[in-house]
């Protein structure tokens, strides 16, 4: 998993989607866990890319995440 900052965590899934955890403290439980699916998770990374997010950038984080 990667740990990004203050308690959140990534990990990619076999689905080529991804979990995210919430776990404020190392030793406890995460509070909150929420999977995306490979298409959603492209949407969010084409979405918050310098280009935008178009149908375009869209097919392209897909292919770059999430070999079909």
């Amino acid at each position: 998993m990667f740990h990004a900052k203050e308690g959140w965590y990534f990990e990619r899934i076999t689905d080529g989607g991804v979990r995210v955890l919430i776990q404020p403290h190392e030793y406890t439980p995460p509070t909150q866990t929420v999977e995306f699916d490979a298409d959603t998770w492209a949407s969010i990374v084409a979405a918050v890319s310098a280009r935008g997010e178009s149908r375009e950038v869209w097919a392209e984080a897909l292919a770059l995440h999430h070999k079909k």
